[in-house]
């Protein structure tokens, strides 16, 4: 651990003169006192519709006093496990009816009244749709079904059987199957033939759907099947369930889109923005759609060739084999078909639902990735990109992981020019009414670490107090008064809110662009699922950024289209308001021409191109194929030739042996972090790109986040380990910039102390703990402060446990009597054999006495201690802790002899619900986990940490 230095008086004294009163510095004062834009949005889940103007406005000032700034009004499908006969007197609303019209209304009214802000989501559940549509406004597929034929005679099936073979996913029916091809192909193919097309052949298709096809051996049948109707919306509420729309049919969306807002916007005033600020789209969950009408015309338009012949085999993914002519030609082929069908999903969804929006006055906030749409290219055309970060259960611990989307989200908003940019925050389908506030800082760090930063939290249930205990639970984060420990969420919505706020008054910067090998991915598979794709390609793709961030780089995403439309000048790489001095092609084996000669133009300027892994060596795309893999093949030797030293082919770094591990959906290893930060480390570099932020000691769970606003540097670093103390040396390129400390939980700020030199300075975080640094110009006004600087926390010299027998007291959270027990030692209440303890939700009070010969310890340890704590000491209180190690600065409160000390922990509701058999919405999200640990288990512990 490396040396903390000592301070001097007369450094420190340089930080003291003001100028300038704290009123005129609007970035500390939306700081100190964040505007509600920037506070915390929830989602909130109007339960079945089931919704009362009363019960609206009696929420809405709930969610006020507990620091929410906005509410995304979403209207789903009531919970399957309500308690029997509670909605027996309920009135619930259908989507879009003048009743539930008039309680939106009230909704955005009541918002605006309290200082919130009211988004809404288009339709219900997702993706969305409704009863109403008709033929083909109903999202539509051509999937295939390959039989491989018997030797000789005759084969003979029906067509309703052969399409019902395939397992159906949630959300998914038969629908009536209507032949899109049948394709007889001679088998173990090596040169790319298309095969006799029988669909049309006389006696083959029966009348009654039967296929009758005579073999000759050595043959392959390929079926496609055209499905229409056949998903419908995950969560729907009554009239906005069925059939998902036809994101392809530019028509069949504008219609949707102007039915909404013709039957709402009227209730709200005229058109949807005189109460919305925007309206929301969430996942883009079409099940594998690829199909509209015209197709096959825009892909001939586009493409230069038929995709008939073609369509088969791209749809057999993986049923080409490796090396030969024909899996080349099936590949390019393949790649063409995932083009057009993003192309179209980006012009007939996209861009229409930005259109509309705004014409009705209202942000488009979209979740633009999916299998439909280039994450980077889709994000451009929206005003408000949103991610995604989620809580997962793995039996009783909680894994917490922003998904691998976020980068693209975040990079396309600074792409665009876009400083806001939002996720949906703590989702949560499976560890219900486990979440502590620590998960939700933690998570919410990590996060905001990927470039998203306006949290919208996953959810608030819109539950009315009829609904009885737990109430209506959609889903499981569980933002409800009835938590034990929702009297102290302000304190997480206002350190989210101050983050928020300077962040997204600033703007995020970053030295390195990074290529993904998209082209590749398309033309070897289906399009992969964004946020959660079913492989990483390379394994490092979606962890680079963070080992990266970790190692002092900021960096962006690109696309191809983005390469494309940059300039290059004196090795500089520029796209609208963003420029890199490096970029990096991952594992790319395929460029498109134009990304190729972007890549040339931009070496010859000067500037540093890495290619990982291997040199792109050809293009994507069937038509004109030779000729564009010249072209390819040229540009990069070009490009490689311009100078050695700055462009390169680099190794790929090695993970060793990740096996079947989903790198997606969770972290991945810590062996295969090490591995790839000690790769960047290295690596960068050795071709001159140095990061903008020198780390000494470069740790796996720390990152940083630079962002820069006016003359002011602000650099944000977070440790996201839950045990690991982290200390190392940070050098900044601020110069003579003085560096102060903005306390996100208090709104204060003071002088963050250096030794000889304000730019470089030492920094140790604890577990959990984060740090918003600004750097303020040497020769501007300094803010007046009257508070000492920052001490950095030390490791303790020297500690004492606090034993003995605890007299403690116990306030259920819901119902129940105050109840009283002895504990000599503590112990985890969840593992008690008291069923009183270990089914308890609420808080618990410990009170001991202790005796020392003196006052030198300065802190206080609470050890393990699971809830929010809150102690006191002689009386005295000494602060809240709701997150990471449970420390106390004792200041003046321990006195020599004996002391009386009380700590407060306020627990989860989980045991409780746990043991609610009976109750069915409790059971349905508790009866799988085993008991979570509660209560301060210890050891407690005074510490002295200062010289």
């Amino acid at each position: 651990m490396p040396r903390m230095p000592a301070f001097s008086a007369v450094l420190l004294l340089a930080f003291l003169p003001a100028f300038v009163g704290a009123d005129s510095d609007p970035l500390y004062e939306g700081f100190r006192e964040p505007p509600s834009r920037y506070r915390p949005f929830v989602r909130w889940w109007w339960n079945g519709g089931c919704v009362t103007e009363a019960e609206v406005r009696r929420e809405l000032d709930v969610m006020k006093a507990a620091g929410i700034g906005g509410v995304e009004i979403n209207t789903i499908q009531m919970p399957e496990q309500s308690i029997p006969g509670l909605l027996e007197n309920v009135r619930c609303l259908e989507w879009l009816s003048p009743e539930w019209n008039e309680v939106v209304r009230a909704a955005a009214v009541g918002a605006r009244e309290r200082d919130m802000t009211a988004d809404l989501i288009v339709g219900s559940g997702w993706p969305f749709g409704g009863r109403f549509l008709q033929g083909a406004e109903r999202t539509q597929r051509v999937r295939v079904v390959k039989i491989t034929l018997p030797d000789a005679g005759p084969f003979e099936a029906r067509l309703a059987d052969l399409a019902s073979e395939k397992e159906k996913d949630r959300d998914e029916i038969h629908v009536a199957p209507r032949l899109a091809f049948l394709r007889l192909v001679p088998d173990g193919l090596t040169r790319f033939e298309p095969g006799t097309e029988l669909s049309e052949e006389p006696g083959v298709v029966g009348a009654d759907g039967t296929i009758r096809v005579e073999a000759s051996g050595n043959q392959v049948l390929y079926l496609g099947i055209l499905e229409e109707g056949y998903t419908f919306v995950k969560r729907g509420a009554p009239g906005a369930d069925g059939p998902v729309l036809n994101h392809f049919d530019a028509q069949a969306v504008r219609r949707y889109l102007d039915r909404m807002s013709k039957r709402l916007g009227p209730a709200l005033g005229g058109r949807l923005g005189d109460a919305l600020r925007a309206t929301f789209v969430d996942s883009l969950e079409l099940d594998f759609a690829n199909w509209t009408g015209d197709l096959p015309s825009e892909f001939e338009r586009r493409r230069g060739y038929a995709l008939a012949p073609y369509l088969p085999f791209v749809l057999d993914v993986g049923g080409e084999g490796e090396g030969t002519d024909f899996a080349d030609t099936v590949r390019r082929a393949r790649y063409d078909f995932h083009r057009t069908v993003v192309e179209l999903f980006q012009e007939r969804f996209l861009s229409t639902y930005a259109r509309w929006c705004r014409d009705n006055g209202v942000l488009s906030r979209v979740q633009a990735y999916g299998r439909e749409t280039h994450p980077i290219d889709g994000g451009l055309l929206v005003d408000i990109p949103e991610g995604e970060s989620w809580f997962w259960g793995d039996h009783d611990r909680i894994t917490k992981h922003p998904t691998v989307v976020n980068r693209y989200v975040s990079s396309a908003a600074r792409l665009a020019g876009k400083r806001l940019v939002s996720h949906e925050a703590m989702t949560n389908a499976v560890p219900a009414f486990r979440v502590t506030l620590a998960d939700m800082k933690l998570l919410l760090d990590e996060a905001l670490l990927t470039g998203v930063l306006h949290p919208i939290i996953h959810g608030f249930n819109y539950s009315p107090p009829e609904a009885g205990f737990p109430g209506w639970v959609r889903y499981g984060t569980w933002l409800n008064e009835k938590n034990p420990w929702w009297p102290f969420v302000r304190r997480f919505t206002d350190y989210s809110a101050r983050l928020t706020s300077v962040l997204a008054r600033s703007d995020g910067q970053a030295s390195l662009a990074i290529l993904g090998p998209r082209a590749d991915e398309w033309a070897r598979h289906v399009r992969l699922y964004q946020p959660f794709p079913e492989i990483a390609i390379p394994w490092y793709h979606y962890a680079l950024p963070g080992a990266l961030a970790s190692a002092g780089y900021g960096s962006d995403f690109v696309s191809e289209r983005v390469l494309q439309e940059s300039t290059a000048a004196d090795g500089t790489l520029r796209f609208g308001p963003r420029e890199w001095e490096g970029v990096l092609v991952l594992d790319a084996e395929s460029l498109e021409p134009g990304t190729a000669r972007a890549l040339e133009s931009f070496a010859r300027s000067g500037g540093r191109v890495l290619f990982v892994g291997r040199a792109p060596s050809r293009a994507p795309g069937l038509f004109e194929a030779q000729e564009k893999d010249r072209i390819v093949r040229e540009a990069i030797e070009a490009a490689r030739a311009a100078d050695r030293a700055r462009v390169a082919v680099v190794p790929a770094p090695e993970a060793g042996p990740l096996g079947g591990l989903d790198q997606t959906r969770r972290p991945l290893p810590d062996f295969a972090r090490r591995q790839l930060l000690h790769w960047v480390s290295t690596t960068l570099p050795a071709f001159d790109l140095r990061p903008p932020v020198r780390i000494d000691a470069p740790h796996v769970d720390v990152a940083q986040l630079r962002h820069r606003v006016g003359e002011r540097e602000v650099v944000f670093f977070a440790n996201t380990s839950e045990t690991e103390t982290v200390a190392f040396r940070a050098a900044f390129a601020t110069a003579d910039a003085r560096p102060w400390r903005w306390d996100p939980e208090t709104g204060a700020r003071a002088p963050y102390p250096f030794d000889d030199r304000p730019d470089v300075l030492w920094i140790r975080l604890e577990p959990s703990e984060s740090l918003l640094l600004v750097f303020e110009p040497a020769d501007g006004d300094l803010p007046d402060v009257e508070a000492a600087p920052v001490r950095p926390s030390l490791p303790p010299s020297e500690w004492r446990t606090v034993a003995g027998e605890w007299a403690v007291s116990f306030r259920p959270a819901v119902g129940g009597r105050t109840f009283e027990r002895r504990l000599r030692p503590l112990e985890d209440l969840s593992l008690s054999p008291d069923p009183e303890l270990a089914t308890f939700a609420g808080t618990v009070t410990y009170r001991a006495t202790f005796e020392v010969p003196d006052s030198r310890f300065d802190r206080l340890d609470l050890g393990a201690a699971n809830g929010v704590t809150r102690v006191k000491l002689n009386g005295e209180p000494l602060g809240v802790s709701w997150w990471g190690r449970h420390l106390y600065d004792l200041g003046d409160a321990l006195m020599p002899g004996i002391n009386s000390l009380e700590v407060e922990v306020t627990t989860v509701a989980a045991n409780y619900v746990k043991s609610l058999e009976d109750n069915p919405a409790a059971h349905r999200w508790t009866w799988w986990y085993p008991p979570i640990s509660t209560g301060l288990v210890g050891p407690v512990r005074l510490l002295k940490t200062r010289p």
